[in-house]
């Protein structure tokens, strides 16, 4: 009997154990178990992940579903730029349900995470078991930014204004990816480098524009490039009041056909140069490439050789790309005879030596400069021959009955061939000229402009 009663005292006791370990267990889920994340709002806007344009002074608010503990909370949060946690203050609500994160003076046009570690930051240890971490982008609030414009369409047309002898107002347009014209106050800080590209025959700025928008956003330069196409017109497309060159001479710096203008093509050109020269406004410009194609090649090699303001602009680089050319000026009456190769002087054809082939007759632009310097300046400045390497027809637009032309090459790659080798034959220690072939490529500006090589050519000058 005294045993049985035991054996029921044990079963019992037995029991009791079991209840207590399992309240135990229940009661331990209860203050512990899980807590999550319900909803997250950016300056009380639902918060996406990889957010952009985010103010530099925002409130983040994390809503859980149960109280947070604030004193370990605190240490489970971050805010980081990659490198460093930034501060942050803390308001709890609802009683530690919802948690506002305040962020003040967050650098502008940076990317952040904010994150909350896994771990037991609820009340009484209730476990977040996943931690959470969104990605956001702060807004650029630098006043000194700029969009660039990237399609040859009005909006990307600036003007600028000349004054006659009768001082009357003459325009003129360019393209280009920023309104460096119009913006008078706008200091270009960003702008390292400028590239000037001269359309052909065709006067077609418009796509020489595009040609070189798309060379340069293939190298992710288009917004540290200041980009300017200048678009010279005839009566046929010009404005009211705008400067026309009815003839190709505007591509050998002769004077618009405007009454009383007397602005060559030259002066253009140097005023555009003299607005980006501006240390003030451009002070972190470095290079200038002038570049043309075909008739815009001959613009470029004799402006090059030409211009007046360079002298006086010690702090940029100027680059001349002479691409493609037919008609080329020589200091002297020197040309290469292709059949013996060598240089001689022709006998035969009377004004081989006036502009644009020589310093004979000169454009107006010129009064006053000797043949001596202009020498000195072709020789000095840097001028680089891009050859196409197909640029070998003798059809369609070439000049082949001229004895002008004729004497410069049998075909424009020759000519440039001719050209560079007449700066290595009398002048091998002194010219900076250089010469590259792009292999390949004819008679085609946007083949030239968007080639591996020309881009190389670009990138020597990052």
């Amino acid at each position: 009997m005294n045993k049985n009663i035991v054996k029921k005292l044990q079963i019992v006791l037995m029991s009791l154990v079991v209840l207590w370990f399992t309240a135990c267990s229940e009661d331990d889920d209860a203050t512990t178990g899980s807590l999550s994340v319900i909803s997250v709002k950016l300056n009380d806007v639902v918060f996406i992940d990889d957010m952009q344009d985010v103010p530099v002074n925002s409130t983040f608010e994390i809503v859980f579903s149960s109280a947070v503990d604030p004193e370990v909370f605190k240490d489970a949060v971050y805010i980081s730029t990659g490198q460093e946690n930034l501060p942050f203050t803390a308001q709890y609500l609802n009683q530690s349900t919802k948690v506002l994160i305040g962020l003040d003076g967050m650098a502008p046009n940076t990317a952040y995470t904010i994150g909350v570690d896994s771990g037991r930051i609820g009340v009484e240890g209730k476990m977040l078991h996943q931690a959470v971490s969104y990605s956001f982008t702060t807004e650029n609030t630098d006043t000194n930014a700029k969009t660039p414009c990237l399609s040859a369409s009005g909006d990307c047309m600036q003007r600028l204004e000349f004054l006659d002898n009768s001082e009357q107002s003459l325009s003129f347009d360019v393209y280009s990816n920023y309104d460096f014209i119009e913006d008078t106050e706008f200091v270009w800080d960003f702008i390292e480098k400028v590239v000037v590209v001269v359309h052909g025959a065709n006067r077609d700025a418009d796509n020489y524009y595009g040609y070189m928008i798309n060379s340069l956003q293939s190298l992710e330069l288009e917004e540290t490039t200041l980009v300017i196409a200048p678009y010279f017109q005839n009566n046929g497309t010009a404005p009211a009041n705008g400067l026309v060159w009815n003839d190709s001479r505007w591509r050998e710096g002769a004077n618009a056909g405007n009454n009383n203008s007397g602005i060559s093509s030259f002066t253009v050109l140097d005023s555009l140069v003299n607005r980006f020269s501006n240390q003030e406004k451009f002070p972190n410009l470095e290079t200038v490439f002038i570049t043309g194609h075909s008739s815009g090649a001959t613009f470029t090699q004799h402006y090059a050789l030409a211009n007046k303001v360079q002298a006086s602009i010690e702090t940029i680089n100027f680059q001349y790309v002479v691409a493609n050319n037919q008609y080329f000026y020589y200091p002297d009456g020197q040309r290469y005879n292709e059949d013996v190769a060598s240089f001689y002087e022709p006998m035969d054809c009377a004004g081989y030596d006036y502009w644009p082939y020589g310093y004979e007759f000169a454009v107006p632009y010129l009064d006053g400069v000797d043949a001596t310097t202009l020498t000195e300046q072709q020789v000095s400045r840097n001028t680089v021959y891009f050859l196409g390497g197909d640029d070998t027809s003798t059809d369609g637009t070439l000049n082949t009955t001229d004895c002008q032309a004729t004497l410069l090459g049998s075909n424009r790659f020759n000519r440039g061939e001719n050209m560079f080798q007449y700066m290595e034959t009398f002048y091998p220690t002194d010219h900076n000229h250089r010469k590259i072939i792009v292999p390949n490529v004819a008679h085609d500006g946007n083949g030239m402009f968007n080639s591996p090589e020309f881009k190389d050519y670009l990138l020597e000058f990052e």
